[in-house]
């Protein structure tokens, strides 16, 4: 079974911290999506879109950026059936895993909220757009995510 492996930063510029700066992302533009998707499905931030067959496993990891290192929490706010998250904080990172079983598109919204110890949770939302072509359809060009702005 082909497995498709996406991992793009998502940085939280929620803190100002002693660890460094934290480098400012890169976030796709919706009109450059490769499919056509309804602009209302986004929450947030658009993070990413990714593009895989039906029965093929999504394997998604981003990081987000905390120049403090205060505690995180990851959640997923919205998604399909099925689709799992493990949390890593220790590297500042979270995996999205989900096997569609149809064709579709689907937007999966996930939070991360920074819990610094002497000021309130900040929190930072994000949408990845995902299209699922049935099974055993080629795709035209290689997983989409095209050059973000």
């Amino acid at each position: 079974m082909m497995r498709f492996l996406a991992s793009l930063v998502l940085v939280l510029p929620l803190t100002v911290g002693t660890r460094g700066p934290c480098t400012e992302p890169n976030y796709p533009a919706i009109e450059d999506c490769p499919f056509p998707v309804d602009p209302n499905l986004v929450v947030g931030k658009l993070l990413a879109w990714v593009r895989l067959e039906a029965g093929e496993e999504l394997i998604h990891t981003r990081t987000w950026c905390d120049p403090n290192g205060d505690p995180a929490t990851v959640e997923i706010v919205d998604g399909p059936e099925g689709l799992r998250l493990v949390d890593r904080p220790k590297t500042q990172s979270y995996t999205l895993l989900w096997r569609p079983k149809g064709p579709g598109i689907t937007a999966i919204v996930v939070r991360v909220t920074d819990k610094p110890s002497r000021r309130r949770p900040l929190s930072d939302t994000g949408t990845i757009l995902v299209q699922v072509l049935p099974a055993g359809r080629r795709r035209t060009a290689s997983p989409c995510g095209g050059q973000p702005r």
